[in-house]
């Protein structure tokens, strides 16, 4: 046979089987969707003439669109939760903006442990007596100092001439958990 011929028909028979191998690919990809649009109009069929023929000869149509007992509780205790809820998220956004937070302490100082060459006396103890600025008191024995230390409302004072601060709710900061 001429060899012209044989390109010739081994190009026909590829393009042959490349259009057989698209048709197959669509009919499988196209058999499920047909099988369910045969299905899915049956039972259309099927609903709109017997069961709705049936439904509406059994008398009454009102009593079939009433609420059930259970389903009127069911309704009420959802709009309970869903009230609570809402009252809850409003008072989290309300912790949430009217907090703040404290930064963190500055990182303890370990230079004085033992390391390569001198050795430096470690810090004074937090307990060791401290120099009482004017204004203050001397503590009772056994009783912790009262801070002086500067905060939203200016220096904390325990002197009888200074304002007291005014009271806060006793509550934790949000950051220690209870």
């Amino acid at each position: 046979m001429d060899p012209q011929l044989e390109r010739k028909v081994e190009t026909i028979r590829n393009l042959v089987d490349s259009y057989m191998a698209i048709v197959n690919k669509c009919i499988r990809d196209l058999m499920p969707k047909t099988i369910m649009h045969l299905m899915i109009n049956n039972v259309k069929d099927f609903i709109n003439a017997e069961l709705l023929a049936h439904l509406y000869s059994a008398g009454d149509q009102n009593a079939l669109m009433d609420e059930s007992q259970e389903q009127a509780q069911r309704r009420d205790e959802v709009l309970r939760t869903h009230q609570a809820l809402k009252e809850a998220l409003a008072i989290i956004g309300d912790i949430s903006t009217s907090t703040f937070t404290v930064p963190l302490p500055p990182p303890v100082d370990t230079s004085w442990v033992g390391g390569a060459g001198g050795r430096r006396s470690p810090p004074p103890s937090p307990t060791a007596p401290r120099r009482m600025s004017s204004g203050q008191r001397p503590a009772p024995r056994g009783a912790p100092p009262p801070p002086n230390r500067p905060g939203p409302l200016g220096p904390f004072n325990n002197t009888a001439e200074s304002p007291q601060a005014p009271s806060r709710p006793n509550r934790a900061p949000p950051s220690i958990p209870r």
